[in-house]
């Protein structure tokens, strides 16, 4: 919904988080014998989420042990299943890393711009912020707006995200708003 140039409505999730690609658990901020564990729970079915905080956050961690390969080989079908496991109970990590791999096509996996561009829109983290307004520019998955595009990129930039510093430097959004 537009209100005077700008989108109303945006969710905002200032959260903190990890983000690593990396293998290893302890960049994850989880110790090798708790991601052991809970994979050998998965595998038994025995996972009692609670005993590692809030379930959706749980769910989204898995997902990153799958998609990077923490403790497990490498599975991306494993990955979304759990990314969108925690995506249902309103998990904004998990909208972000289900619709980076939507974007990208990850390890294989089919390619959905339409779906990857509504995991953002709905996704209230800085980062979101400045892929919809990709989005809006390039028109992947979406008509092409660039007023739209120019209002996401702000609000990204004035969340202090490095990929908005970096496109306001290559196209001055805020001089038009």
């Amino acid at each position: 919904m537009e209100n005077k140039g700008k989108l109303t409505g945006i969710p905002v999730n200032y959260r903190n988080f990890i983000l690593t690609y990396s293998d290893i658990p302890e960049d994850h901020g989880w110790k090798r014998e708790d991601v052991e564990y809970i994979l050998n729970c998965i595998k038994n079915d025995c996972l009692n989420p609670s005993e590692f905080g809030p379930e959706s956050d749980l769910y989204n961690n898995i997902g990153c042990f799958f998609e990077d390969g923490v403790c497990v080989q490498p599975d991306i079908n494993a990955a979304v299943y759990w990314y969108e496991k925690a995506i249902d109970i309103d998990n904004d990590l998990a909208r972000s890393n289900l619709a980076d791999i939507l974007r990208k096509g990850s390890q294989g996996y089919p390619k959905d711009l339409k779906r990857a561009f509504e995991l953002y829109k709905a996704c209230g983290l800085p980062y979101a912020h400045y892929r919809c307004g990709e989005f809006y520019e390039k028109g992947w998955g979406v008509e092409k707006d660039l007023d739209k595009a120019k209002t996401y990129y702000m609000l990204a930039f004035n969340e202090g995200h490095p990929l908005a510093k970096r496109k306001r430097e290559e196209w001055d959004f805020m001089s038009e708003h």
